[in-house]
């Protein structure tokens, strides 16, 4: 009896000391998490209710910015534009991706070469991607999208210079630059899926859409709502990519809440406007993380 009480005590005093080693050890990511995630993250919301420019004391004002904010046309209008963005980017990457998951998910050469070639956009920096993507939508006669225009025998336009295009421009971009990501992630779903009900559809005589439309896309559920809230919140999160290629313009054109709030933060000095806005923004985000934890 007095030896298994030993042992007990022996055994409690081992996972306390685990316990000790294992919380020495995620300590310092706990202390930087904090430092960069929690202490900001308190800091803009003291400073979204007070009107500050960084040169004047800071001076209370309660909701007043959050007023103004939903007073704000231009508020609407980016949050508008944000959505139209993330919605219409989150359906092209999903269709895309599953079309050339099923496309590219059979053994042989040509179905590989495919796959590397889509994921290689995927891979590459925001910047350098950018980059290419300005010289195909770019206004000069030499640029990609220009040069097949000539040769359609069509005129040259301004792609990411007009309002009526840039946004479309931007969301190609999106879509140019995830498909990748979101088709490797859609070929291991179709890896996981057993081949007997497959083969099983084929032999009562079930035709390819048929099978796309009742066996893969059901399975494939978890990955594609995984997907969506995923898009969703990078989409509402999107601030390199515009500003790279329009900075929000021409105009308001592409101005998204992300370079909505940069604006007014750095180029007009209204840190508590900014703040309060990026309130909002994290809400939303807050709202499809939710979301998508509820639904793993």
């Amino acid at each position: 009896m007095q030896g298994k009480k030993s042992l007990a005590m022996f055994a409690k005093s081992l996972k306390k000391r685990e316990a000790r080693v294992a919380f020495s050890f995620i300590s310092p990511v706990l202390v930087l998490y904090a430092v960069f995630f929690w202490v900001p993250l308190i800091l803009i919301v003291m400073v979204s209710f007070t009107k500050w420019d960084m040169f004047k004391p800071m001076k209370f004002v309660g909701l007043a910015n959050y007023y103004k904010l939903f007073a704000d046309p231009y508020f609407l209008k980016a949050f508008l534009i944000s959505s139209v963005y993330a919605v219409s980017s989150v359906g092209l990457l999903i269709f895309f991706g599953l079309c050339f998951a099923v496309l590219f998910n059979r053994p042989g050469l040509i179905p590989f070469l495919g796959r590397m070639l889509f994921f290689m956009s995927a891979i590459l920096p925001l910047i350098s991607a950018g980059a290419i993507w300005v010289w195909i939508t770019g206004p000069e006669s030499y640029s990609g999208l220009n040069s097949l225009m000539s040769f359609l025998g069509m005129g040259r336009g301004r792609w990411l210079a007009g309002s009526n295009t840039a946004l479309l421009c931007v969301i190609g971009f999106a879509v140019w630059h995830g498909t990748g990501l979101n088709t490797l992630m859609y070929t291991a779903g179709l890896r996981g899926i057993p081949s007997v009900y497959i083969d099983a559809a084929k032999i009562d005589g079930a035709s390819g859409f048929h099978i796309i439309r009742y066996i893969i896309i059901p399975l494939l559920r978890p990955i594609t709502l995984f997907l969506v809230v995923t898009n969703l919140i990078a989409g509402f999160n999107a601030f390199t990519p515009i500003w790279f290629l329009t900075k929000g313009g021409p105009g308001t054109a592409t101005r998204i809440l992300p370079t909505y709030i940069y604006q007014f933060g750095f180029n007009r000095f209204r840190f508590g406007f900014a703040s309060a806005s990026a309130i909002v923004l994290i809400g939303i985000v807050l709202i499809f993380t939710y979301i998508r934890l509820r639904k793993l």
